[in-house]
C-alpha cells in the first residue's frame, strides 16, 4: 500500500473516530506514517489539499447552478454545448461516482461551460420586443 493509499485510508478512520481516544490513536497512525516516509506524507498531504480545493470549487458551482437552473434549461446546456444528456451533466455538477470515479468537469469542459453561459447570455441581451 502507497502512503497515499494509506494517508486516505487514516483520513477517513478520522472522520469516522466516535471518540478522543480513537483520534489519538488516528493521530498517533498519522505520526507514524510521517516518520516512515517524511515525503511520501507531504505528497499525500498537497494532494489531499488539491482535492479539498477542487471539492470547493465545484461545491461553489454547484451552489451558482442552482440559481441558473430556475432561469435557464440545463437539459439545454447539456444538449446544446456538450451534446450530452442533462444526467452526464448532473453528474459532473454534483460530483457523483460512476463506476467507481468521481465525475467532474474537465478544464476543456468548464470552458466550454463559460462560453455557453457567455452565449446565453448575449442572446437574452440581444433580445428586444416590438410592436
Amino acid at each position: 500500500m502507497t502512503t497515499l493509499e494509506k494517508f486516505n485510508e487514516l483520513k477517513e478512520k478520522e472522520l469516522s473516530a466516535r471518540n478522543t481516544k480513537e483520534q489519538k490513536a488516528v493521530d498517533a497512525e498519522f505520526d507514524t506514517l510521517f516518520k516512515e516516509d517524511p515525503e511520501g506524507f507531504e505528497a499525500a498531504m498537497v494532494e489531499n489539499m488539491k482535492e479539498t480545493l477542487a471539492e470547493a470549487k465545484r461545491l461553489r458551482m454547484k451552489e451558482q447552478m442552482k440559481t441558473v437552473s430556475e432561469i435557464v434549461s440545463l437539459s439545454y446546456i447539456a444538449k446544446t454545448y456538450f451534446n450530452k444528456t442533462k444526467s452526464w451533466f448532473s453528474q459532473r455538477i454534483n460530483g457523483l461516482t460512476v463506476n467507481g470515479k468521481k465525475m467532474r468537469f474537465t478544464d476543456e469542459e468548464l470552458e466550454t461551460l463559460n462560453r455557453a453561459f457567455k452565449d446565453i447570455a448575449d442572446k437574452i441581451a440581444a433580445f428586444h420586443v416590438s410592436y
